[in-house]
C-alpha cells in the first residue's frame, strides 16, 4: 500500500501522506476502518448543514470502501485516498467562511477550525479517526441554533424569504470556533448591537455604533489583551487627509488647539510634537504627506475614557465616546469601522468583573492588562438566534443579496 500511495497525483492531501511516510488513517492492519462508514453516513446527510451531498459524491465513496474488501494494496490505498479527500472536502465545506465575505482571524490565540486539507487532515492524525470525525462536526451554538430554526422551517414547507436570510446568516456562523471561549463578546453590526456572555449564556446587551457603509466595520475574530484608560485618539491617516487637513487650512492653529489636536514627527514611541503651523498642510490634504495626528485624552475626545484592545491589523477596536445622542437613534452606522459603546464603564465592569479605579486627571494610555484575554466576534448576521427564537435585521451594508445569490447558484450547480 505504501508504493500505490506515493504515486498518488500531487495535491495537499498526498503531501501529507508523504510527510508522514504514507501511514494512513483510515486503513488499519489490512482494512479499512468501520469509521469510513461513519464518514460515509455524514457525507449523504450533509444536507442539514445546507450542504449538497452530491458534492461529496458519497456513493462513489462507499464504492471504492467497498472494493477494498479484497484487501488488495491498490484497492486499499484507493479507498484510503479516496476517504481522505472526501473528509477535508466536507470539513472545510462545514467551516469555511461564504465567499467573498473577508472574515478575518486578527489573533492567533484564537483556535479557529481548520479549513485547509492539509490542517484538516493534521488535525485528524492527531486523535483516532472516529474522534477527529465527531471533533471536526462540532460546532458552534450560533450556527447550531441557525441550522435547527432552518431544519424546522423546511419541516413545515416554509421556503420563503426568512428562510433564505437564515440559510444566508448560517454561512456566515460557519466559521467560528466550536467553542467560543467561558466568557466572550459578540459584536452584531447588523443589530448594532454588543452581547457579553458566560458559561453560555447572555449576561447582558447594549447598542453600539458601527461603521458607516462606506467605512464598514468588518467581520473579525479577535482577543481583548488590555485596556487603555485615558485614552489618546489616533486620528486615522485618511480623517487627517480629508477632514482635519482643510479644516486646519482654513482655521488654522486655533481650530487644531480648540480640538486639543497634536501633530507628531512619525508613528513611533519616540515622536515627538510638531509645531502645526510648520506643516505643509496642502501636501496633507493632496496626499502628497502622510501626518500623525492624535487628540489629547479629555471630555471632548472621541475615545471618550477608555478603549478596549483586540491588536489586529485593521485598527478597529471597542471604545467609549462622548457623542451619547447617537444612540438614541435606530440606526447606528456612524463610524470609522470602530466600535462605540453605549456603556464603556459597564463592559470594563464586567471585563474585569470589578469597579477598574482610573485617575481622569492622570497620564494618557493607562494600561490595565486583561487576563485571559477575552474572545470578540464581530460577525455580521441579519438573522440571528435569541431565546424568543431567529430575530431579523436590517442589511444596513447591503450584504445578503449577494450571499443568497451565490447560495442560490450553489444549489443549482449541485442539481446540474
Amino acid at each position: 500500500m505504501r508504493g500505490e500511495l506515493a504515486h498518488a497525483p500531487a495535491d495537499q492531501v498526498a503531501d501529507f501522506y508523504r510527510r508522514r511516510d504514507y501511514r494512513p488513517l483510515w486503513v488499519d492492519r489490512g482494512a479499512v476502518r468501520p469509521e469510513a462508514q461513519r464518514l460515509i453516513a455524514v457525507l449523504r446527510a450533509a444536507g442539514a448543514d445546507d450542504l449538497d451531498p452530491a458534492a461529496f459524491r458519497p456513493d462513489r465513496l462507499a464504492r471504492t470502501v467497498a472494493a477494498a474488501s479484497d484487501r488488495r494494496p491498490a484497492s486499499l490505498a484507493h479507498a484510503e485516498l479516496a476517504l481522505a479527500r472526501a473528509f477535508t472536502a466536507y470539513v472545510g465545506a462545514l467551516h469555511r467562511a461564504p465567499a467573498g465575505a473577508g472574515f478575518r482571524f486578527v489573533d492567533a490565540g484564537v483556535a479557529t477550525p481548520p479549513v485547509q486539507a492539509n490542517d484538516i487532515l493534521e488535525a485528524a492524525a492527531a486523535a483516532p479517526i472516529g474522534q477527529a470525525l465527531e471533533a471536526a462536526r462540532r460546532m458552534n451554538p450560533i450556527y447550531l441554533q441557525l441550522r435547527a430554526a432552518l431544519v424546522a422551517r423546511r419541516a413545515a414547507g416554509r421556503e420563503d424569504a426568512a428562510t433564505r436570510l437564515i440559510e444566508a446568516n448560517l454561512e456566515r456562523a460557519r466559521p467560528l470556533p466550536a467553542d467560543l471561549g467561558r466568557r466572550y463578546i459578540l459584536v452584531n453590526p447588523a443589530a448594532q448591537a454588543l452581547e457579553v456572555y458566560a458559561r453560555g449564556r447572555s449576561q447582558g446587551i447594549m447598542r453600539v455604533v458601527v461603521g458607516k457603509r462606506s467605512e464598514q466595520t468588518p467581520e473579525m475574530i479577535g482577543l481583548i489583551r488590555y485596556a487603555l484608560f485615558n485614552p489618546y485618539w489616533n486620528v486615522p491617516p485618511d480623517l487627517v487627509r480629508d477632514k482635519i487637513a482643510p479644516k486646519f487650512m482654513k482655521g488654522g492653529s486655533a481650530y487644531f488647539a480648540g480640538q486639543h489636536f497634536q501633530a507628531l514627527s512619525d508613528w513611533s514611541p519616540q515622536a515627538r510634537p510638531l509645531d502645526p503651523a510648520t506643516v505643509d498642510w496642502a501636501a496633507v490634504a493632496g496626499g502628497r504627506q502622510m501626518l500623525r495626528v492624535r487628540q489629547l485624552p479629555g471630555a471632548d475626545n472621541m475615545m471618550g475614557q477608555v478603549k478596549f484592545m483586540l491588536p489586529n491589523p485593521l485598527g478597529v477596536y471597542l471604545h467609549d465616546t462622548p457623542e451619547r445622542r447617537l444612540f438614541d437613534d435606530a440606526e447606528r452606522a456612524d463610524s470609522s469601522g470602530c466600535v462605540r459603546l453605549q456603556d464603556a464603564a459597564a463592559l470594563a465592569r464586567w471585563i474585569f468583573a470589578r469597579q477598574v479605579a482610573f485617575d481622569p486627571a492622570g497620564p494618557p494610555d493607562q494600561r490595565v492588562e486583561v487576563v485571559p484575554p477575552i474572545p470578540v466576534y464581530v460577525v455580521y448576521l441579519t438573522a440571528a438566534p435569541t431565546p424568543q427564537g431567529v430575530a431579523f435585521y436590517p442589511d444596513i451594508y447591503g450584504r445578503d443579496p449577494l450571499l443568497i445569490a451565490q447560495l442560490a447558484a450553489r444549489r443549482g450547480a449541485g442539481s446540474g
